[in-house]
């Protein structure tokens, strides 16, 4: 049985006295070989799928291309080697260059698999002024970002089990400055006999609100949970604000959401919660705190829960039940920012008042890090400067965590 995903890399010592680097990324999709190969479009496409590639511009001939980064990092060029449509491969080399790798040279080939494909990517390529291990993993990390951390059709984990879509809803409404809006959203329903409390999901800076969708709106959807993943980004042409770029506008989206799910017969607005993740737990966390946000809501949030999220800041008090879920060794966001939230104490010349508002319920897990819920980070990647990592155990216990928070402020209403 093919592995869903598995990484080979080696080092192989050319006749030269530099000695050249080899990796091997094969990934798989439920697509067929022909529609896989659709996806990637042209020599654009691949990094299209990329979580931190803001823009990616062809040649006139379609053979050369440039990728700008989120963050003004660097530009690279490359160029096309060849373009197979009958085997459905490409190959290109690298123009420009970073300063720690050099001879960068890369295949991509598709391929069937049972009922699917699984995409190859075979990399070659020499360290400059770093050891071999560092450079492998700067281009591993590379590889497997951009086909586990984008928007592709590929399954990155070996647990990761194939999920039923959501229903794509419209919610239109006006912007801070009475500009129509229309976000997307994935809706979940229950089996169970309505009306039923509802979830409001707000994923992170990097987007991927499908993947947020089938990972926590169907597991939350299980419990009985309508639940409802938003886009905040498709619909005001984003693709990542994890350099910087957050809209003070999507700070009200959580709200939009809930005013939609307020008007359907299958759900019960007076039991609905707020959930986010990363950049999304921080706006969770400024919908339910005391300000002007909460206070023009129409409906409210009934609680909130924030993994890994910003805390440094929230200022507080929060209006409602906060739950906050967060890794010890997270290096993006740090636990110790929450902690002081949680205790009510000043922080970065933020002034809190101890004990006021409703109590936050902090949990920090020894030897997380940031995205510690993210199945296809199996393999720990860099990102942005910081280490993510999916880790199993926390994520059952933080999903545990969550399931008895909703019950227990439900419970307390009754």
């Amino acid at each position: 049985m093919r592995s869903t995903f598995a990484v080979v890399a080696a080092i192989i010592v050319s006749i030269s006295s530099a000695r050249a680097l080899e990796s091997s990324v094969t990934v798989r999709s439920l697509l067929s070989p022909g529609e896989l190969w659709k996806e990637l479009d042209n020599f654009c496409g691949l990094p299209a799928w990329d979580s931190a590639v803001e823009q990616c511009t062809l040649s006139a001939d379609g053979k050369r291309r440039t990728i700008r980064f989120f963050g003004g990092a660097f530009r690279l060029e490359a160029e096309l080697v060849d373009w197979n449509e009958a085997n459905r491969s490409f190959g290109w080399k690298n123009i420009s260059e970073s300063p720690s790798i050099a001879n960068y040279r890369a295949r991509v080939s598709v391929i069937a698999d049972g009922q699917g494909s699984v995409l190859t990517w075979m990399a070659s390529y020499e360290a400059r002024g770093i050891p071999d291990a560092e450079a492998r993993n700067l281009i591993e990390d590379g590889i497997y970002r951009t086909l586990c951390l984008g928007g592709g059709p590929l399954l990155c984990s070996d647990k990761q089990n194939p999920v039923a879509p959501a229903q794509m809803v419209s919610i239109e409404s006006q912007s801070v400055d009475s500009t129509p809006i229309k976000l997307r959203g994935y809706l979940r329903r229950p089996e169970a006999a309505g009306p039923r409390p509802a979830v409001v999901l707000l994923h992170g800076c990097n987007g991927s609100p499908v993947s947020l969708d089938q990972n926590w709106g169907s597991r939350i959807a299980a419990w009985g949970y309508v639940t409802l993943t938003v886009d905040s980004f498709g619909p005001r042409g984003l693709k990542n604000t994890c350099a910087g770029g957050l809209t003070p506008d999507m700070g009200f989206d959580a709200y939009r959401v809930l005013d939609f799910l307020a008007k359907q017969s299958f759900v019960d607005p007076k039991r609905a919660f707020v959930v986010g993740f990363s950049q999304g737990g921080l706006l969770s966390l400024s919908s339910v705190e005391r300000g002007s946000i909460e206070r023009i809501a129409v409906n409210k949030f009934l609680a909130a829960a924030a993994f890994y999220p910003v805390c440094i800041g929230v200022k507080g008090p929060m209006t409602v039940s906060t739950l906050i879920l967060i890794g010890e060794s997270d290096d993006w966001m740090p636990a110790e920012d929450c902690r002081k939230l949680a205790a009510g104490q000043n922080d970065f010349g933020i002034s809190r008042q101890k004990g006021e508002g409703p109590p936050i319920q902090l949990i920090v897990y020894p030897g997380a890090y940031h995205a510690f819920d993210i199945p296809t980070l199996r393999r720990p990647i860099n990102y942005f400067g910081h280490h993510i990592e999916f880790n199993q155990s926390v994520t059952d216990q933080s999903s545990q965590a969550l399931h008895k928070f909703f019950q227990s402020v439900i419970d307390s209403r009754r």
